[in-house]
């Protein structure tokens, strides 16, 4: 796979939001979910629930709105890292560059520090973790069964609601 995050073809597209998909679904935050749509630009091909752009409440103490953020940047995590790996793994079969990776973490270092006030060593142990065990999820072969039937599914689609996600993606909860 090129060292780049940008989509080469419509092919390349479905399996980026199947991956996306799937590390939703594997961080089990497929709640935040709403819609998928493949003829969106690339900012607004998922669609969250409003609860999503949570940005504080006076009310929550300053703890539980720290959690609240910290678990939507693992989602973001979880997704942008399933984009890479599904690419890489199920399309084209092949390892991520290290140039490709190196990327990522430039942007989830950047994501993480504004977002979560995260130092970038705290944000490496993050996304070194979730980056290995995604790496298993996605070399796993029920699992790239999974992502051929779901991205052929959304090419055909073009959109997916949460429960259509959900109806695909729920056998991978069986592996």
């Amino acid at each position: 796979m090129p060292a780049t995050l940008k989509y080469t073809d419509e092919s390349d597209k479905c399996y980026g939001i199947t991956g996306m998909a799937i590390g939703l679904v594997i961080w089990n935050a497929e709640d935040i979910m709403a819609a998928i749509n493949l003829d969106a630009g690339p900012a607004d091909v998922f669609e969250f629930v409003p609860e999503y752009y949570f940005c504080g409440n006076p009310r929550i103490s300053a703890k539980n709105s720290w959690s609240h953020v910290l678990k939507h940047y693992q989602a973001t995590m979880g997704m942008l890292i399933g984009n890479i790996l599904c690419r890489s793994y199920v399309l084209h079969g092949t390892h991520p560059s290290k140039e490709t990776r190196a990327k990522l973490l430039v942007c989830l270092d950047e994501e993480g520090r504004s977002s979560c006030a995260l130092e970038s060593d705290e944000v490496e142990r993050v996304f070194n973790r979730s980056y290995a065990y995604l790496e298993k999820v996605f070399n796993h072969p029920g699992v790239h069964a999974v992502a051929h039937d779901f991205a052929k599914l959304l090419k055909e689609r073009r959109q997916m609601s949460r429960a259509d996600m959900m109806e695909c993606l729920g056998r991978i909860e069986a592996l």
